[in-house]
């Protein structure tokens, strides 16, 4: 199913206020924790956060992984992540390498240079991506559902989030912001194609060309018909999100849709 998405809707607008308003109430109970490991490759150690609700109200709850565009880090999702811990969903979001926290050099012992990056670098997110959520099913699986996951990516990270999840049957559901049929490498086209009946959700607007028009020719290459909503005007990635209470309030609704049946 495609959608224009034509702006906030008011009943949206007062869901995400009843959702921040439960995030008001609940704050103090909702846990940060860092996560780390060090790269599968050894050359860098890789940092995410974990977000989780009150143990008291929620138990077992499944986990979404967060996952930023290029240039940014895993502080792009705080709000949100403390929204789905709000509504009794795990979170994980992770600085990709060369990002963040996630560029401390493990051979010289020091921190990267900002925007810094090494041959080869783009290519091991997906695996990154893979270790650090195993990190955090260690630390606290016994806090969490291990076997309920979701995946949310905005442009590169989508794009990344993707191929981790193609090799991830545990994975339930992923949300892909601005994703482009080629993010620094990581060509998503086939794993859609093998990705089987799974929810997958793609979100653009409509002058982000190369987001929206990466979304058109995605949806055309696969025999099922994936939901995609295109938002006027020119936004892209995490701000896409930011702006539209409307995406928000659906995600989250997605989420407890097929996460929690």
């Amino acid at each position: 199913m495609v959608r224009f998405a034509l702006g906030g809707l008011l009943l949206a607008a007062i869901l995400l206020l009843s959702v921040s308003a439960l995030d008001a109430a609940d704050g103090r109970k909702i846990e940060k924790a860092e996560v780390v490991i060090d790269a599968p490759d050894t050359s860098v150690e890789l940092v995410g956060y974990i977000y989780l609700p009150d143990p008291e109200k929620y138990r077992k709850p499944p986990l979404v992984v967060l996952l930023h565009q290029k240039g940014r880090s895993h502080v792009v999702w705080d709000d949100f992540a403390r929204a789905l811990a709000g509504r009794g969903l795990a979170a994980l979001a992770i600085d990709l390498r060369g990002y963040g926290k996630s560029i401390y050099n493990l051979k010289r012992r020091k921190n990267r240079s900002p925007g810094v990056f090494y041959e080869g670098d783009f290519a091991a997110y997906p695996n990154d991506i893979k270790v650090l959520v195993g990190q955090a099913m260690n630390d606290w699986g016994y806090r969490l559902d291990t076997n309920s996951l979701a995946m949310i990516g905005s442009e590169l990270g989508g794009n990344a989030g993707l191929l981790w999840a193609g090799q991830e049957p545990r994975v339930k559901y992923c949300a892909l912001l601005s994703p482009g049929l080629d993010r620094k490498g990581l060509r998503i086209a086939p794993t859609i194609i093998e990705f089987g009946e799974r929810p997958l959700y793609l979100v653009a607007s409509e002058k982000d060309i190369y987001a929206a028009e990466s979304c058109y020719l995605l949806s055309d290459v696969v025999d099922r018909v994936l939901e995609m909503d295109i938002f006027e005007g020119f936004m892209h990635g995490n701000s896409l999100l930011n702006a539209n209470t409307d995406l928000q309030v659906k995600l989250i609704n997605d989420l407890k849709r097929y996460l929690q049946p």
